[in-house]
């Protein structure tokens, strides 16, 4: 699996941006490097949540990945308007819009695909990934993609979580890892489009528990076999 972006700016400057994804466990390809910055290192701004030490982890997965996106952006403003294209296997998409946008769309699928305990509750979207995604859209397949998983869950004899009670808790945890590596990719930036990208997905994430709690009747809602 491949998504290739291509982020052209109005002087003519051009940035790709190859994302290659494992197709049977959706982790990310990841760059063969001789060495990392320093703020990839797990111990540089950890984040609570971590659930690893840096004995069995060197550099914190999320940050690693994002090393070389952030350091081809860290000189940009995130309001710089793009001419954003996106190509897969199956279809091209392509947006007029602000370069924090482009990259927020791309650090989403680092950050689900990298290796992240937190964030991979979330991993199965990046199968079927949505360039340029909107806050509806993006809450509706969060939601969607997640009763579909309790679905299978039933059929294999789990217990499923039709009141979407786990997916609310792993947002309110994946809130805390968004802010730190926002401290991170933030430390690392001259200007501001990268750690803006982080924010708007972080406004997103805000976003699913956020429904949840007031726009389902989860406390109402019982599946019909229960």
């Amino acid at each position: 699996m491949f998504y290739k972006y291509i982020i052209k700016f109005d002087s003519g400057e051009e940035k790709t941006i190859d994302i290659e994804l494992d197709p049977s466990t959706l982790n990310i390809t990841p760059k063969i490097t001789a060495d990392f910055p320093e703020w990839t290192l797990l111990d540089y701004g950890k984040c609570i949540v971590c659930p690893f030490n840096d004995a069995s982890h060197k550099y914190c997965p999320i940050a690693q990945n994002l090393a070389e996106v952030t350091n081809m952006f860290s000189d940009k403003a995130s309001t710089m308007i793009v001419d954003a294209r996106v190509v897969t296997k199956e279809r091209e998409y392509f947006k007029r819009t602000s370069l924090q946008s482009a990259l927020s769309s791309v650090i989403g699928i680092y950050m689900v695909t990298s290796g992240c305990p937190v964030m991979e509750i979330l991993k199965p979207m990046a199968r079927h990934h949505l360039p340029f995604a909107s806050l509806n859209e993006t809450v509706f397949r969060s939601i969607s993609s997640y009763l579909l998983q309790q679905y299978f869950r039933k059929k294999k004899g789990l217990e499923p979580d039709w009141e979407l009670q786990k997916l609310g808790k792993a947002y309110e945890t994946i809130e805390v890892l968004n802010r730190a590596i926002v401290d991170r990719v933030r430390r690392a930036s001259q200007k501001d489009a990268n750690y803006n990208a982080l924010i708007i997905l972080d406004v997103f994430a805000k976003m699913v528990p956020f429904t949840i709690d007031q726009s389902l009747p989860t406390k109402e809602f019982r599946h019909p076999d229960h």
